[in-house]
């Protein structure tokens, strides 16, 4: 009986990990539009083939933290991205927050950083 109740956290801790896990498709292409005030300052211009290749590595490389998304958010930098399978999904890039489809990351400053960077963007974190 001890063993089955120190196993039923056990289980439990890993069940609740699970959820923080997400996986991305590679990207084949993206496309970024600027947003401020609710309404998109630029036009949609596609990121070069080097950026688009860093995005999709780092999304396979922050597989961890991801959570359902808890609120509502207004576009910031927004991602269409266009995967390898012929879907496409957008991204949400904000100060302290990564939104992904249905699920969000809360970013460090230094990720956040790294992230304006990938873009060839001045720092907006």
């Amino acid at each position: 009986m001890r063993l089955f109740f120190r196993h039923v956290p056990i289980t439990a801790l890993c069940l609740l990990l699970a959820g923080c896990y997400e996986t991305f498709t590679p990207i084949a292409s993206a496309r970024v539009t600027h947003w401020q005030g609710g309404a998109p300052q630029t036009d949609a211009q596609p990121l070069s083939a080097e950026q688009v290749a860093q995005w999709s590595a780092w999304l396979q490389s922050h597989r961890w933290g991801w959570h359902p998304i808890t609120a509502t958010y207004r576009p910031g930098v927004v991602i269409l991205l266009t995967h390898s399978d012929g879907t496409t999904s957008t991204v949400n890039l904000m100060q302290q927050v990564l939104v992904a489809g249905m699920h969000q990351r809360d970013l460090s400053k230094v990720e956040c950083q790294e992230l304006h960077s990938l873009m060839g963007m001045k720092n907006a974190c």
